[in-house]
Protein backbone atom coordinates (compact mmCIF):
# COMPACT_ATOMS: atom_id res chain seq x y z
CA UNK A 1 0.00 0.00 0.00
CA UNK A 2 1.27 3.46 -1.16
CA UNK A 3 1.57 5.90 1.63
CA UNK A 4 1.30 9.58 -0.14
CA UNK A 5 0.08 12.62 0.26
CA UNK A 6 -1.00 13.40 -3.10
CA UNK A 7 -2.23 11.08 -6.49
CA UNK A 8 -2.58 11.96 -10.27
CA UNK A 9 -5.51 9.75 -11.81
CA UNK A 10 -5.46 8.91 -15.69
CA UNK A 11 -9.53 8.28 -15.48
CA UNK A 12 -11.52 6.51 -18.43
CA UNK A 13 -14.77 5.27 -18.30
CA UNK A 14 -16.85 3.79 -15.55
CA UNK A 15 -16.91 3.67 -12.12
CA UNK A 16 -13.85 2.92 -11.55
CA UNK A 17 -11.80 6.43 -11.04
CA UNK A 18 -14.11 7.26 -8.44
CA UNK A 19 -13.52 4.44 -6.38
CA UNK A 20 -10.18 4.69 -6.79
CA UNK A 21 -10.14 8.45 -5.46
CA UNK A 22 -12.60 7.77 -2.69
CA UNK A 23 -9.99 4.71 -1.43
CA UNK A 24 -7.20 7.12 -1.76
CA UNK A 25 -8.99 9.86 0.37
CA UNK A 26 -9.93 7.01 2.81
CA UNK A 27 -6.07 6.37 3.15
CA UNK A 28 -5.11 9.92 3.85
CA UNK A 29 -4.46 10.68 0.28
CA UNK A 30 -4.73 14.81 0.72
CA UNK A 31 -4.60 16.14 -2.80
CA UNK A 32 -5.84 14.28 -6.33
CA UNK A 33 -5.85 15.58 -9.57
CA UNK A 34 -7.21 13.81 -12.42
CA UNK A 35 -6.47 13.73 -16.29
CA UNK A 36 -9.84 12.99 -17.74
CA UNK A 37 -10.18 10.98 -20.91
CA UNK A 38 -11.62 13.12 -23.07
CA UNK A 39 -15.13 11.09 -24.27
CA UNK A 40 -14.81 8.99 -21.85
CA UNK A 41 -14.73 9.89 -18.13
CA UNK A 42 -17.14 11.67 -16.40
CA UNK A 43 -17.43 15.08 -15.78
CA UNK A 44 -18.79 14.61 -11.68
CA UNK A 45 -14.91 13.56 -11.01
CA UNK A 46 -14.07 17.09 -11.04
CA UNK A 47 -16.25 17.52 -8.03
CA UNK A 48 -14.37 15.15 -6.05
CA UNK A 49 -10.74 16.22 -6.90
CA UNK A 50 -8.35 18.83 -6.10
CA UNK A 51 -7.76 19.83 -9.79
CA UNK A 52 -8.92 18.43 -12.97
CA UNK A 53 -7.96 18.87 -16.71
CA UNK A 54 -9.73 17.38 -19.98
CA UNK A 55 -6.83 15.18 -22.47
CA UNK A 56 -7.12 13.27 -25.61
CA UNK A 57 -5.77 9.56 -25.85
CA UNK A 58 -2.31 9.66 -27.18
CA UNK A 59 -1.78 13.61 -25.37
CA UNK A 60 1.22 11.78 -23.10
CA UNK A 61 3.23 15.41 -22.89
CA UNK A 62 -0.15 17.28 -21.86
CA UNK A 63 -0.88 15.18 -19.11
CA UNK A 64 2.64 14.93 -18.01
CA UNK A 65 2.45 18.93 -17.92
CA UNK A 66 -0.69 18.87 -16.19
CA UNK A 67 0.45 16.71 -13.21
CA UNK A 68 3.91 18.08 -13.12
CA UNK A 69 2.23 21.69 -12.65
CA UNK A 70 0.24 19.91 -9.73
CA UNK A 71 3.17 18.36 -8.32
CA UNK A 72 2.15 15.42 -8.59
CA UNK A 73 4.66 12.40 -8.43
CA UNK A 74 2.79 9.11 -8.57
CA UNK A 75 -0.53 8.41 -10.91
CA UNK A 76 -2.84 5.80 -11.71
CA UNK A 77 -4.06 4.73 -15.29
CA UNK A 78 -7.98 3.58 -13.78
CA UNK A 79 -11.30 3.20 -16.30
CA UNK A 80 -12.29 1.88 -19.69
CA UNK A 81 -11.32 3.71 -22.94
CA UNK A 82 -13.25 2.65 -26.02
CA UNK A 83 -10.82 -0.22 -27.69
CA UNK A 84 -12.59 1.51 -31.15
CA UNK A 85 -10.09 5.01 -29.72
CA UNK A 86 -7.04 2.71 -30.50
CA UNK A 87 -7.65 3.43 -34.11
CA UNK A 88 -10.19 6.56 -34.08
CA UNK A 89 -9.96 9.74 -32.10
CA UNK A 90 -6.42 9.79 -31.34
CA UNK A 91 -4.60 12.39 -31.18
CA UNK A 92 -1.16 11.55 -30.66
CA UNK A 93 1.27 15.02 -29.53
CA UNK A 94 4.91 14.69 -30.74
CA UNK A 95 6.03 13.31 -27.58
CA UNK A 96 3.74 10.35 -28.25
CA UNK A 97 4.63 9.95 -31.94
CA UNK A 98 8.40 10.04 -31.37
CA UNK A 99 7.52 6.95 -28.79
CA UNK A 100 5.66 5.25 -31.10
CA UNK A 101 8.54 5.46 -33.76
CA UNK A 102 10.80 3.61 -31.08
CA UNK A 103 8.47 0.35 -31.09
CA UNK A 104 9.51 -2.46 -32.97
CA UNK A 105 5.93 -3.99 -31.00
CA UNK A 106 2.30 -2.54 -31.01
CA UNK A 107 0.91 -4.09 -28.94
CA UNK A 108 -1.43 -3.29 -25.28
CA UNK A 109 1.85 -4.40 -23.68
CA UNK A 110 4.63 -2.58 -25.33
CA UNK A 111 2.29 0.44 -25.64
CA UNK A 112 1.27 1.02 -22.23
CA UNK A 113 4.67 0.10 -20.91
CA UNK A 114 6.25 2.56 -23.11
CA UNK A 115 3.98 4.88 -21.75
CA UNK A 116 4.84 4.01 -18.38
CA UNK A 117 7.83 5.04 -18.92
CA UNK A 118 7.62 8.12 -20.57
CA UNK A 119 6.23 9.39 -17.27
CA UNK A 120 8.82 7.95 -15.65
CA UNK A 121 11.32 9.79 -17.62
CA UNK A 122 9.50 12.90 -16.31
CA UNK A 123 9.75 11.85 -12.33
CA UNK A 124 6.23 10.68 -12.28
CA UNK A 125 5.55 6.78 -11.30
CA UNK A 126 2.80 4.94 -12.40
CA UNK A 127 1.54 2.74 -10.00
CA UNK A 128 -0.53 -0.70 -9.90
CA UNK A 129 -4.26 0.45 -10.83
CA UNK A 130 -4.99 -1.62 -7.51
CA UNK A 131 -3.68 0.92 -5.12
CA UNK A 132 -5.50 1.33 -2.29
CA UNK A 133 -7.95 -1.38 -3.41
CA UNK A 134 -7.62 -4.29 -1.12
CA UNK A 135 -10.82 -4.58 0.25
CA UNK A 136 -12.48 -5.11 -3.40
CA UNK A 137 -10.15 -7.69 -4.36
CA UNK A 138 -11.59 -11.24 -4.73
CA UNK A 139 -10.91 -13.72 -1.89
CA UNK A 140 -9.89 -16.67 -2.32
CA UNK A 141 -13.10 -19.54 -2.44
CA UNK A 142 -16.90 -18.84 -2.08
CA UNK A 143 -17.04 -15.55 -2.33
CA UNK A 144 -21.37 -15.29 -2.16
CA UNK A 145 -24.27 -17.33 -1.07
CA UNK A 146 -24.79 -19.58 -4.00
CA UNK A 147 -23.64 -22.98 -2.72
CA UNK A 148 -21.02 -24.55 -5.75
CA UNK A 149 -21.65 -28.30 -5.84
CA UNK A 150 -18.79 -30.78 -6.52
CA UNK A 151 -19.71 -30.36 -10.74
CA UNK A 152 -19.56 -26.66 -10.35
CA UNK A 153 -16.35 -26.31 -8.46
CA UNK A 154 -14.97 -30.11 -11.52
CA UNK A 155 -16.10 -27.19 -14.24
CA UNK A 156 -14.70 -24.30 -11.99
CA UNK A 157 -11.22 -25.84 -12.32
CA UNK A 158 -11.38 -26.74 -15.74
CA UNK A 159 -12.11 -23.24 -16.95
CA UNK A 160 -9.46 -22.19 -14.90
CA UNK A 161 -6.84 -23.86 -16.31
CA UNK A 162 -8.34 -23.14 -19.60
CA UNK A 163 -8.25 -19.43 -19.11
CA UNK A 164 -4.80 -19.38 -17.99
CA UNK A 165 -3.44 -21.25 -20.26
CA UNK A 166 -5.50 -18.92 -23.00
CA UNK A 167 -3.70 -16.02 -21.15
CA UNK A 168 -0.59 -17.47 -21.62
CA UNK A 169 -0.49 -17.51 -25.28
CA UNK A 170 -1.90 -13.26 -24.96
CA UNK A 171 -4.74 -14.39 -27.08
CA UNK A 172 -7.73 -13.51 -24.15
CA UNK A 173 -7.84 -13.14 -20.44
CA UNK A 174 -11.37 -14.76 -20.29
CA UNK A 175 -12.97 -18.27 -21.52
CA UNK A 176 -16.82 -19.46 -21.04
CA UNK A 177 -16.98 -23.03 -20.80
CA UNK A 178 -20.07 -25.78 -20.71
CA UNK A 179 -19.29 -29.48 -19.82
CA UNK A 180 -15.90 -29.62 -20.94
CA UNK A 181 -16.62 -27.61 -23.92
CA UNK A 182 -15.02 -24.12 -24.69
CA UNK A 183 -17.91 -21.62 -26.07
CA UNK A 184 -16.28 -18.90 -26.66
CA UNK A 185 -12.31 -16.99 -25.96
CA UNK A 186 -12.31 -13.14 -25.09
CA UNK A 187 -10.74 -11.27 -28.16
CA UNK A 188 -10.65 -7.66 -29.28
CA UNK A 189 -14.32 -7.67 -28.56
CA UNK A 190 -14.06 -7.99 -25.12
CA UNK A 191 -15.12 -9.39 -22.02
CA UNK A 192 -18.82 -8.87 -21.80
CA UNK A 193 -19.32 -10.02 -25.75
CA UNK A 194 -17.39 -13.09 -25.37
CA UNK A 195 -19.72 -13.73 -22.29
CA UNK A 196 -22.47 -13.20 -24.61
CA UNK A 197 -21.52 -15.18 -27.39
CA UNK A 198 -20.62 -18.48 -25.15
CA UNK A 199 -23.84 -17.92 -23.66
CA UNK A 200 -25.71 -18.17 -26.95
CA UNK A 201 -24.05 -20.91 -28.06
CA UNK A 202 -24.05 -23.07 -25.27
CA UNK A 203 -27.83 -21.97 -24.35
CA UNK A 204 -27.16 -20.99 -20.49
CA UNK A 205 -25.94 -22.92 -17.44
CA UNK A 206 -22.19 -21.88 -18.96
CA UNK A 207 -19.21 -21.42 -16.09
CA UNK A 208 -16.97 -17.91 -16.76
CA UNK A 209 -13.74 -17.45 -15.74
CA UNK A 210 -11.65 -14.51 -15.75
CA UNK A 211 -7.87 -14.10 -15.05
CA UNK A 212 -4.59 -12.44 -15.26
CA UNK A 213 -1.75 -13.19 -18.14
CA UNK A 214 1.90 -14.52 -16.80
CA UNK A 215 3.76 -11.36 -15.54
CA UNK A 216 1.14 -9.39 -16.38
CA UNK A 217 0.97 -5.67 -15.41
CA UNK A 218 -1.14 -4.15 -13.31
CA UNK A 219 -0.43 -0.78 -13.76
CA UNK A 220 -2.59 -0.69 -16.85
CA UNK A 221 -4.57 -3.42 -17.08
CA UNK A 222 -6.99 -4.86 -14.05
CA UNK A 223 -9.12 -7.74 -14.51
CA UNK A 224 -12.63 -6.02 -13.54
CA UNK A 225 -16.26 -7.41 -12.57
CA UNK A 226 -18.92 -4.51 -12.68
CA UNK A 227 -22.62 -4.49 -13.08
CA UNK A 228 -21.88 -4.61 -16.96
CA UNK A 229 -20.16 -8.02 -16.18
CA UNK A 230 -23.30 -9.00 -14.11
CA UNK A 231 -25.43 -8.09 -16.73
CA UNK A 232 -23.46 -10.09 -19.65
CA UNK A 233 -23.78 -13.19 -17.21
CA UNK A 234 -27.04 -12.78 -16.60
CA UNK A 235 -28.04 -12.18 -20.33
CA UNK A 236 -25.63 -15.58 -20.75
CA UNK A 237 -27.74 -17.67 -18.63
CA UNK A 238 -24.52 -18.31 -16.91
CA UNK A 239 -24.09 -20.38 -13.69
CA UNK A 240 -20.46 -20.05 -12.47
CA UNK A 241 -18.02 -17.03 -12.79
CA UNK A 242 -14.86 -18.26 -11.69
CA UNK A 243 -11.92 -14.96 -10.62
CA UNK A 244 -8.11 -14.75 -10.25
CA UNK A 245 -7.87 -14.12 -6.06
CA UNK A 246 -6.28 -10.85 -5.07
CA UNK A 247 -5.64 -10.04 -8.82
CA UNK A 248 -9.29 -9.49 -9.72
CA UNK A 249 -11.10 -6.49 -8.75
CA UNK A 250 -14.72 -5.92 -7.75
CA UNK A 251 -16.70 -2.68 -8.49
CA UNK A 252 -19.20 -1.82 -6.50
CA UNK A 253 -18.35 -5.19 -4.96
CA UNK A 254 -21.41 -5.35 -2.41
CA UNK A 255 -23.71 -4.82 -5.11
CA UNK A 256 -22.21 -7.24 -7.24
CA UNK A 257 -21.77 -10.11 -5.72
CA UNK A 258 -25.92 -9.12 -4.07
CA UNK A 259 -27.01 -9.30 -8.06
CA UNK A 260 -25.11 -12.23 -8.50
CA UNK A 261 -27.06 -14.02 -5.70
CA UNK A 262 -30.48 -12.99 -6.94
CA UNK A 263 -29.04 -14.73 -10.50
CA UNK A 264 -28.09 -17.31 -8.74
CA UNK A 265 -24.70 -17.51 -10.10
CA UNK A 266 -21.57 -18.83 -7.79
CA UNK A 267 -18.86 -16.88 -7.35
CA UNK A 268 -15.37 -18.67 -6.92
CA UNK A 269 -12.02 -17.46 -6.40
CA UNK A 270 -9.20 -19.34 -7.34
CA UNK A 271 -4.98 -18.66 -6.67
CA UNK A 272 -2.90 -20.33 -9.43
CA UNK A 273 -0.73 -23.32 -8.10
CA UNK A 274 3.06 -22.45 -9.16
Amino acid sequence: MKNTKQLGIIAGRGHYPFLILREARKHGVEKIAVAAIEGDASADLEKESDAMAWVYPGQINRTIKFFQKQGISEAVMVGQVKPSRLFTGLRPDLRTMMMLGKLKERNADTLFSAVCNEFQKSGITILSAISYLDDHLAGEGLLNKVKADKSRLQEAEYAFSVAKEVSRMDIGQSVVVKRGTILAVEGFEGTDKAIIRGGELGRGGVTVCKVTKPNHDMRFDVPCIGMRTVDSLIQAKAKTLVVEAKRTLFIEKERVLEALDRAKISVIGKTIQE
